[in-house]
Parts: C-alpha cells; sequence; structure tokens
C-alpha cells in the first residue's frame, strides 16, 4: 500500500491506536472533548505537505501529537511512572503504524522523535506527553524483542498492565473501567459498576511495572466478546500464561462458564493446599475434571502458564514444568462455547464468585495447541520483564 494520501495516513494512524480517543485536529480540541476515552492520542497535520504520488523524492514530514490522560491527585510522587508509560503506548503505537507497511520501506529519520512531558494542562487536570517525529517517507524498528516474540505468536487475548488501561477517578483511587486487548482481536475486558471496578496502581512495585488489583470481595471484569476466537469459544487446545500473586492466595483469576454445570468449563485459581499456597487449574468437559495443584508459592510474583492438548495438561512456573494430569475419560470438544464471556477475578461473568484477591500485570492466551518450548519461551520474556 503507497504512502501517499494524507488521508491514508490519518485512517492508518486512527487504526492503529487502540488505547482510547483519536483526533485528527488541533490542540483546542482537547479541551472540547471532555468526555474522550483516555488515554487520548491527537495528532496534529504535517508540517509539509504527502505528495500526491510517490516519485523518487524522499520528502521529510514532521508530526507532533499529544497523548493525554487525567491527573489524579492521588497520583503524586508517580508522575514519572505515568508519564513513562504514556510514553510507551506512543511509541508503540508508533510502531504498528511502521509495521503496518510490510511491503514498504517508511524510514524514521534519525534522532527524530523527541518526547515533552507536561502536567496540568488546559480547563482540566490533564497530563500529556508531547511526542514530535519526522518521517522520511519511505526501517527503523524500536520495538523491545521481547514484545515482537509474543506478538509473532498471534495470541488471541493479551493483557498488558502497562498497556491499554483505562482508567478512571472513583473513591479516592483509580480504577479500571477497560482493559484493552493488545492482540488486535478486539477481546477488551470491561467492568461499568464502580464498585466492581478493580484497582489501578503503579507504586511500590517490585518490578517497576503497574497492576491490576482486585480485591477479592467485589472486583472483576469480563470480556466483551462470549467467543475470542473470530466469535467461536475458545479452543479445546490452548496455553494460557499470565503473571500475577495473590495477596490472601485465594480466589479465581480467570474462568470461562465456571458458574454453569453440564458444559465444558475451566478455572485458574490461587488457593491454599494444607500449609501450601499453590495455583491451581481445574479443567471440565461436563462429566469429567482435571485438576493440578502448582508447587509454587501463589502469593510471590512468577511468570506461569499451562498448555491444554488432547487429554493431557501441562503447568508451567518460570519456565520449569511443575505438573501435568491426563484424565483419559475426557470428552474433548471443539470450543469452550460462547454462552458467557470469560471472566477476570471471578467464577462467574456476571457477579462476584470466589473472588481473586491479588494483582495481575499480564495475561496472554494462545488459541491452539502449544508446545512447551514455547510457553518457556514467553516465561523467559516475562522473566526478564518483571524481574522474576
Amino acid at each position: 500500500m503507497s504512502f501517499t494520501k494524507l488521508r491514508e495516513l490519518r485512517d492508518r494512524f486512527e487504526q492503529k491506536w487502540i488505547n482510547g480517543s483519536f483526533i485528527f485536529g488541533y490542540e483546542n480540541e482537547i479541551n472540547e472533548n471532555h468526555n474522550s476515552d483516555y488515554p487520548l492520542l491527537l495528532v496534529l497535520p504535517p508540517t509539509s505537505e504527502l505528495p500526491a504520488t510517490e516519485g523518487s523524492s524522499q520528502e521529510e514530514y514532521t508530526f507532533e501529537c499529544l497523548i493525554v490522560k487525567p491527573y489524579y491527585q492521588n497520583q503524586l510522587g508517580s508522575l514519572d511512572v505515568v508519564f513513562s508509560l504514556l510514553e510507551q503506548e506512543a511509541l508503540t503505537w508508533l510502531q504498528r503504524v511502521l509495521d503496518s507497511y510490510a511491503n514498504k520501506e517508511v524510514i524514521l529519520s534519525p534522532d527524530s522523535i523527541s518526547v515533552e512531558r507536561e502536567k496540568e494542562m488546559y480547563n482540566d487536570k490533564l497530563i500529556q506527553v508531547r511526542l514530535t517525529f519526522t518521517l522520511n517517507a519511505f526501517s527503523h524498528n524500536f520495538t523491545a524483542i521481547d514484545d515482537a516474540v509474543v506478538s509473532s505468536l498471534n495470541p488471541v487475548v493479551w493483557l498488558r498492565s502497562d498497556m491499554g488501561v483505562n482508567t478512571e477517578f472513583y473513591g479516592g483511587n483509580e480504577v479500571v473501567k477497560k482493559w484493552i486487548d493488545q492482540s488486535g482481536n478486539g477481546n477488551h475486558f470491561i467492568q461499568n459498576t464502580n464498585i466492581n471496578k478493580p484497582l489501578y496502581k503503579y507504586e511500590n512495585t517490585v518490578n517497576d511495572y503497574p497492576y491490576i488489583e482486585f480485591d477479592g470481595t467485589n472486583n472483576f471484569m469480563t470480556c466483551i466478546n462470549n467467543g475470542v476466537n473470530n466469535g467461536v469459544g475458545l479452543n479445546s487446545e490452548h496455553a494460557i500464561i499470565w503473571v500475577a500473586k495473590s495477596d490472601e492466595a485465594r480466589g479465581a483469576l480467570l474462568s470461562k462458564k465456571f458458574d454453569a454445570t453440564n458444559t465444558k468449563r475451566f478455572s485458574i485459581q490461587s488457593s491454599l493446599s494444607g500449609s501450601d499456597y499453590v495455583w491451581t487449574v481445574t479443567h471440565y468437559d461436563a462429566q469429567n475434571d482435571s485438576l493440578i495443584a502448582v508447587d509454587g508459592d501463589s502469593t510471590t510474583t512468577a511468570a506461569l502458564g499451562y498448555d491444554l492438548h488432547n487429554k493431557g495438561i501441562h503447568i508451567f512456573i518460570n519456565q520449569i514444568e511443575d505438573g501435568n494430569d491426563n484424565e483419559s475419560a475426557w470428552d474433548v470438544v471443539s470450543n469452550y462455547g460462547t454462552e458467557k464471556p470469560l471472566a477476570l477475578g471471578s467464577n462467574s461473568a456476571t457477579s462476584i464468585t470466589n473472588g481473586f484477591d491479588g494483582q495481575i500485570q499480564e495475561l496472554i492466551i494462545i488459541n491452539n495447541d502449544f508446545s512447551h518450548e514455547r510457553i518457556q519461551q514467553i516465561q523467559k520474556y516475562l522473566q526478564h520483564k518483571y524481574k522474576i
């Protein structure tokens, strides 16, 4: 696809921004849109006109972008973290734009990116990152190689605490109303009831990354889609990888139709087994179940994951296989159905049942049979990222 028309470029900018609202216009439009879905990306028109045709020349075009979100008073002392997260979202967006030109070189001019941080803008309490970059139309890549590894595996769900977390202020805290799926499949998780929204925190973390905190009593979220595989339920054969820890060693981190009966369903939970705090993975085929308890301490942040293949399940913690099970009586079906969505923080998609009390930083779902080596590869990435 040619890099020739301003409208095409504007459309591509908008398509690749998935974390909130998008405006192609001017700064005064920020103050006119108080009900924006934050973070808001505003792209100002370029300082040079894009040519009608490519030709042989490679003129440079400079864009100025503003990435804006509300500034809550309780963020004092953690603004550097918030600004860094906004910068990351901006650079990830720009990378998506460049990557979308698979058959065309789009050169990001050397030393062309500059970032300026500003706070308490306009009539509202807003903070913003001003990103300026110059494109030499028609390859520069600044995505972390770890992110590229996950993207190449085509996850159907990819939730990251450092990207695409839409928040608002409620009860003196910053709470999560929408967690944007970074896989590009639109499998976002939402919560519209204030009391049920988990907290968003970035202070006092052991690995300098924010986290989504569930209280075990009220907080849960559900996927906006009942089927995460193009309208079809989660594959019977799949892999799920996550980074989390439990504060009280109890509760369901992720479930699918677990409050139903006589149907295929599953749940990932933290629980107390004897004197050990463990993670458990339970799958049902409507008649039989397979249960795996992980010896790893669920109250310590770890990179965990499992793969379900045929009638066997294997679970890994920090790249080491820590348990496996096989249920010969299983009736393997094609998928987990579309009657109810995935639930995060509960065993029910409509209410709190066995609520999760703990912190989640990343969740990846691969919707096919997955090799143990691939799971270990992703866990290696997660361990490096979260300093595990």
